[in-house]
């Protein structure tokens, strides 16, 4: 396999030499000293005679030949005069590999490495490509000793073991690695060093507790194996995690194995702890960029509580205004008005005025979640003056939204005709839904497009419903608005029997805002009144999730069964088909998402 890596450390030193060769001529010319006409023996090497050159440049054109050529005369050059070029012969031996390896003729490294380490016995590129080529050609008696000759060269370094280590787990010997590395810890003292390739030797073998100690003593010195430990961390089965907590939670309280366990935490889908992982290390500058980093991570998952908490951690430490726009915002998204509202309120470095200015749209929204309208139109009357129509408009939207939660529908449609915000869909389109008017709401919130989970219900019912006007709707979608689930479901029931086809619909909607206990009978009248609907497999799902929930697993297995055998083809056949599967002891319970 060709060395990538390699090969662009060997373009870099040519350009290097290039880089550094140029400006002497240059200098030579300017004084008008020219330099002495070369003779035979000491020709200058531009790029048509140097060997590495011409190597480098048949490689590029795929002149695989022609290249390992140039790559062996490069080698025989630099090993040649009383001052030995051990760069140039690494980069050589590293273009013959990738050549040779292409071409199929791996074993002609062997006498050109073994010539090599005539000369130098202890050159570590020259020892890491004959123990690469004797492992890969399955020469494992020569393998072996060609480690036991560099480990006698290499005296205390560790390198030998790593690499041979590598090697070995690659080609998935993992107990032949096991008992080598257990030979470098006896006899170069503990892992320090080879920690790394004793993690990823305890992941191979499912040794999560020690893989997660090694791993812990690995990023002290090599920082940047912090991607492979997630990696192979990540994969452990629930059974194992909390032995990894408990390594990486145990003091001396530090930044890496904190921020590993952080990121751990995400991947098994525990926001909350991953914050607590991280949070309790020190503040300083390196904490708080972990901090920042954890904050957008946290945004991007939308885990809206942790995001705030990661965020007032930054403003705390720093005071800026960033941090404090943002834990606003995450405040906010997770329903926290009163926390958005104290965070927008606090006093942080730089402007006072500005500072205001930038966060008044955020304190507007957050007095208008809470509740507090009028107050948060004082406020935007007194401080909104400067803007422009445009930004007061958007200031306007979550007073709207808040007037229309309240159920005060015609103070709302007038802030809507002052704040100019009659052509915004969602507003307009909510404002109709509320006042029982369905073919307005249909029309202007399928043009709204609107992500927010309760409008994209209630266009789901809308869709089902074929009445145009329906004020009795109206206000069970308010009650539900204005978070009554108990008033919404009793309207959503009531309402059933007076939509037709969308009855199914009502009643599902009904069933989520009520207890399952309470969601029973509505789950019976789906199923019994209403087998066709897509609702009838969902409410057999969820009722056989409460029986289970409830220790009945004849009565849930019944329903599972029932639903598995009338609708195969629903898209939630493959849940029901593994819950069932759990009830019956077959498989284990699949982790939580």
């Amino acid at each position: 396999m060709r060395s990538r890596g390699a090969w662009l450390v060997a373009r870099f030193a040519v350009a290097t030499c290039v880089a550094v060769v140029a400006p002497a001529g240059a200098a030579a010319q300017a004084t008008g000293q020219v330099p002495p006409r070369s003779t035979a023996g000491s020709a200058p090497r531009d790029s048509m005679t140097d060997p590495l050159a011409r190597a480098l440049d048949a490689e590029d054109k795929g002149n695989l030949k022609a290249a390992a050529v140039a790559y062996r005369e490069a080698m025989l050059q630099a090993m040649q005069g009383p001052n030995v070029d051990g760069d140039k012969i690494a980069f050589a031996l590293l273009g013959l590999e990738r050549a040779w390896v292409e071409q199929g003729v791996l074993d002609s490294l062997v006498p050109v490495v073994g010539r090599v380490l005539q000369l130098r016995p202890s050159d570590p590129v020259a020892r890491g490509i004959q123990l690469r080529t004797l492992v890969a050609m399955g020469r494992d008696d020569e393998a072996r000793a060609s480690f036991m000759s560099w480990r006698r060269a290499a005296g205390a370094d560790g390198q030998p073991f790593r690499e041979y280590a590598r090697l070995l787990m690659q080609q998935g010997r993992t107990l032949a690695a096991d008992s080598l590395l257990n030979d470098a810890a006896r006899l170069l003292g503990p892992a320090g060093a080879l920690s790394g390739e004793t993690a990823q030797l305890h992941v191979a073998l499912q040794r999560w507790n020690a893989a997660a100690q090694a791993y812990r003593e690995a990023l002290r010195d090599q920082p940047w194996i912090e991607t492979t430990a997630l990696f192979g961390l990540s994969r452990a089965p629930a059974a194992a995690r909390d032995s990894i907590r408990i390594v990486l939670l145990a003091p001396p309280i530090t930044l890496p194995p904190r921020r590993l366990l952080s990121q751990l935490e995400f991947a098994w889908s525990e926001p909350r702890r991953a914050w607590q992982a991280i949070a309790a290390v020190k503040g300083d500058d390196s904490t708080a960029a972990a901090w920042r980093a954890f904050g957008e991570r946290a945004e991007l998952n939308e885990s809206w509580l942790v995001a705030r908490d990661a965020w007032t951690a930054v403003f705390t430490l720093r005071g800026d205004l960033e941090s404090q726009r943002r834990a606003a915002e995450a405040a906010l998204r997770a329903g926290d008005a009163a926390g958005a509202l104290a965070m927008v309120r606090r006093a942080g470095t730089g402007d006072a005025a500005a500072r205001a200015k930038a966060l008044l749209a955020l304190e507007v929204a957050a007095l208008a979640e809470a509740g507090q309208v009028d107050e948060a139109r004082t406020l935007l009357d007194k401080r909104g003056s400067a803007l422009d129509a445009e930004a007061r408009a958007a200031l306007s939207r979550p007073l709207v939204s808040a007037m229309l939660r309240s159920g005060d529908l015609a103070r709302a449609r007038a802030a809507m005709q002052a704040g100019d915000l009659d052509d915004d869909d969602e507003l307009a389109g909510v404002l109709a839904l509320y006042e029982g008017d369905l073919a307005t709401a249909r029309k202007r919130l399928v043009r709204a497009a609107s992500q927010r989970a309760e409008l994209v219900d209630a266009l789901g019912i809308l869709a089902r419903v074929r009445l145009d006007h329906s004020p009795a709707l109206g206000a069970a979608f308010l009650a539900l608005a204005r978070r009554d689930s108990a008033a919404a479901a009793t309207q959503f029931t009531r309402l059933a029997d007076s939509v037709g086809t969308a009855a199914p619909a009502l009643l599902a909607q009904a069933s989520r805002l009520r207890p399952p206990a309470q969601a029973v009978p509505l789950w019976e009248r789906i199923v019994r009144d209403h087998a066709r609907s897509p609702e009838a497999p969902e409410a057999l799902l969820a009722w056989a999730r409460h029986l289970r929930d409830g220790k009945d697993a004849a009565g849930a297995t019944a329903r599972l069964e029932q639903m598995l055998l009338d609708y195969p083809t629903s898209a939630l056949a493959p849940q029901a088909r593994r819950e069932l599967e759990q009830l019956k002891g077959r498989v284990p319970p699949a982790p939580a998402i």
